[in-house]
């Protein structure tokens, strides 16, 4: 990144040395030549001046378009509007056209035209770049023959194919999920003339389903070099708070059923729980059997305070039992009214505590 560069307004002027003997270097097809060399002042300005003059045209013909396009007004305004994503992606794009002009080898008459002419192809060429380098997917996306085959030559799963590989190699997921499922429903119709607006990311989610099958079966090794490592790659998707508010005007609607990203396994948690509310309970006993009362009623009592209390109480009352007759609360309640039960616990927590039986009043 030459954050440099970026910093620069696109008025900046390149009326410098730097520029001028840029612009001389590039007309008499020496320009790369100077790039080989080791990084020194000489070709540190270069390079600075190259991105001052190409700065401007990126953000001019390609960017502010792109944001345009995507409905991202603030973006539009200008390049510190621009919001951080958006502002990697026009880095990025800026670099890739300054790679170019730098590794050219032929005279360019016209310094602007060439960047304005060549932009688009150097931009390719630096995604399929960084999509090799950063996520190790495929530079160039090409749906093997044994894939297409496997899918029985059918068009619309071919094109899906290749749809996957491109995803890919994106460093974004699509929101909380891991597929653009709605945008592939929508393009699904286009290719196939077949609109179901209800159905149509069900169906999407199968197909995706299948064509993963299909690149699995066909060769494992190509599967996990190019799909599931650079899946694995992928920026984790962040859920916006409905109390927060995007940089750069990107909002989102908040929904009371938005998907968030769950880091830790519902039952994970679970077990982090009880272990806690255990060590506590444990904590409660020997502070009591420190006083001299009965084990059974301390135990008794620890229980209520951890397991049943208000603060174990609220913390459950957002969720649903992990299945029948897992109901933490009601299995302790259960246990406190059954002295059998509450006897085999307290015998459970006295060896727990390395006590010996006998010599603890019960």
């Amino acid at each position: 990144m030459h954050s440099a560069a970026v910093g620069h307004s696109t008025m900046a002027s390149d009326s410098t040395p730097a520029a001028a003997r840029l612009r001389s270097l590039a007309a008499c097809g020496e320009l790369h030549q100077a790039a080989r060399q080791a990084p020194c002042p000489a070709s540190t300005e270069l390079r600075s001046a190259a991105f001052v003059i190409a700065l401007p045209l990126v953000w001019e013909r390609h960017t502010r378009p792109l944001e345009i396009r995507k409905g991202h007004r603030p973006c539009v305004r200008a390049i510190s509007r621009l919001a951080p994503d958006c502002l990697d992606g026009f880095t990025d794009d800026l670099e890739a056209v300054v790679g170019a002009l730098m590794a050219y080898r032929r005279p360019i008459g016209n310094l602007e035209g060439w960047l304005t002419q060549r932009m688009a192809n150097a931009i390719k060429d630096g995604n399929r770049v960084r999509r090799a380098r950063v996520m190790g997917a495929q530079q160039r996306v090409r749906v093997p023959a044994q894939v297409a085959a496997e899918l029985g030559g059918n068009p619309w799963l071919i094109s899906l194919a290749a749809r996957v590989l491109q995803w890919a190699g994106v460093q974004h997921t699509a929101g909380a999920g891991l597929w653009p499922l709605s945008a592939w429903a929508e393009e699904r119709a286009r290719f196939t003339g077949e609109w179901d607006a209800i159905g149509g990311q069900s169906r999407i989610a199968s197909e995706v389903k299948t064509v993963l099958d299909a690149m699995r079966r066909c060769d494992p090794v190509w599967y996990e070099r190019y799909v599931e490592r650079p899946l694995g790659r992928k920026w984790a998707p962040v859920a916006y708070d409905p109390g927060d508010i995007p940089s750069a005007g990107h909002r989102r609607a908040a929904s009371a059923d938005s998907a968030w990203l769950e880091l830790v396994p519902r039952n994970e948690r679970d077990d982090a729980h009880l272990l806690e509310l255990a060590a506590t309970s444990l904590g409660l006993m020997q502070a009591g059997l420190a006083t001299g009362r009965q084990i059974a009623d301390v135990v008794a009592e620890a229980l209520t305070k951890t397991f049943l209390g208000p603060r174990s109480v609220c913390s459950e009352m957002d969720e649903s039992p992990l299945d029948a007759g897992h109901d933490t609360l009601a299995a302790v309640a259960a246990i406190l009214a059954d002295p059998v039960a509450l006897a085999r616990v307290t015998a459970a927590a006295a060896r727990i505590l390395g006590l010996d039986r006998a010599a603890v009043p019960v």
